[in-house]
């Protein structure tokens, strides 16, 4: 004020006029109101960015823009989709619609892209089907989104050739913990089972330890839970069998349900033994995760989740009419998922390890037949 004060004083007497006290204090008092009006105004537009995101709204954002409340992925089912889109173009665009809550593809064509909404049309004007679009959470600085659901569709459009970072998609924010303490925040999402901190030798990790992106070069395959994947509705089904709006983010009835029976199978058998790009021992490792599955006592706990096999929703006994067709059918998800994980282990080995590794696995088939006759004669 006081630099107001001079300021004002030299003024008036550059132009010869008599400025009284009285009159000067009187353009401090304007002067502080306004700045003070100022101030407020500038707090009121900074509160309004602040809250500008609130439960319920509807965003677009690029996929480089969610941060990933896991650590680990089933691949395969990564992989089963990319498969089916190398087979059929039309399922990229049907996917995007759906998970964009426009319900499926109208029409695309050859000049059609992922990263261009405008691009192609879907059935219904995107965003409409609210429930069947991917859940953020806002974090406490009001602006930074964790993803809730749709980790592996919005990890295909990421890896998928013509996708990645800039794909935009329309997510629900359906929590906001603006304001709130960070520890405080990831404590409740323990509790509430949105949070998943265990990774792919099944040992806890600190929320720190969270992937920063979206991806497969970032999250980690989980290959029990690829197997667990395959064998929904042939091992076990969700107990609550309510219709899903989009069945590429299929809710569970209990959070995280088929990552806790990969932490079971995880306990009982070693994925290791198998080599999951030949079919054969494919199988083989989805025939004993099924018998592991269906062979758990009713009552018991299983892996974190509080929960007992039945209420994780055990079957009886296999469902093998559902495995054969899994297995035999090319059109089925594991088919899709063998043959891509197969191309891709092809392109990115050299062929002269290829030919030693398919060497030595038929020297090996070769050894244990005699075994195996005389056992079975026995």
């Amino acid at each position: 004020m006081r630099l107001h004060r001079t300021a004002c004083l030299v003024f008036a007497s550059m132009l010869g006029v008599a400025v009284t006290s009285s009159a000067l204090a009187e353009q401090e008092d304007k002067a502080a109101t306004t700045v003070s009006d100022q101030a407020e105004s500038d707090d009121s537009n900074h509160n309004s960015e602040a809250q500008a995101i609130q439960v319920g709204d509807v965003l677009t954002v690029k996929l480089d823009a969610l941060l990933p409340t896991q650590p680990v992925l089933a691949f395969d089912r990564v992989f089963a989709s990319l498969g089916r889109y190398e087979a059929r173009p039309a399922q990229m665009f049907d996917d995007l619609c759906l998970t964009n809550g426009g319900k499926g593809v109208k029409a695309w064509d050859d000049q059609s892209q992922p990263t261009d909404l405008e691009s192609y049309t879907c059935e219904e004007p995107l965003g409409s089907n609210q429930d069947a679009l991917p859940t953020v959470l806002l974090a406490p600085d009001g602006k930074t989104l964790y993803l809730l659901s749709g980790h592996h569709i919005l990890t295909t459009f990421w890896d998928m050739p013509n996708g990645g970072t800039s794909v935009p998609v329309k997510v629900k924010v359906t929590q906001s913990l603006a304001g709130d303490d960070i520890d405080e925040v990831w404590n409740a999402m323990k509790e509430a089972g949105q949070i998943w901190l265990f990774d792919t030798r099944g040992e806890k990790i600190k929320p720190s330890e969270l992937p920063e992106y979206l991806g497969m070069k970032q999250l980690k395959h989980d290959k029990y839970l690829s197997l667990v994947f395959f064998l929904r509705n042939i091992a076990y089904s969700d107990p609550d069998k309510g219709k899903t709006a989009n069945p590429l983010i299929r809710p569970m009835s209990v959070p995280y349900l088929q990552y806790h029976w990969a932490q079971y199978l995880r306990k009982k058998m070693k994925v290791s033994d198998y080599d999951l790009n030949d079919r054969d021992e494919y199988t083989a490792a989805l025939k004993e995760a099924a018998a592991i599955i269906v062979a758990a006592a009713d009552d018991e706990t299983i892996a974190s989740s509080g929960k007992t096999a039945k209420e994780l929703g055990q079957f009886d006994e296999v469902n093998t009419k559902a495995l054969d067709s899994l297995l035999t059918r090319p059109t089925s998800s594991w088919s899709y998922a063998l043959a891509y994980r197969q191309r891709e282990k092809e392109e990115s080995t050299p062929k002269r390890i290829l030919e030693e590794q398919k060497a030595k696995k038929e020297s090996a088939k070769k050894a244990a037949t005699p075994a195996d006759s005389e056992k079975s004669e026995n």
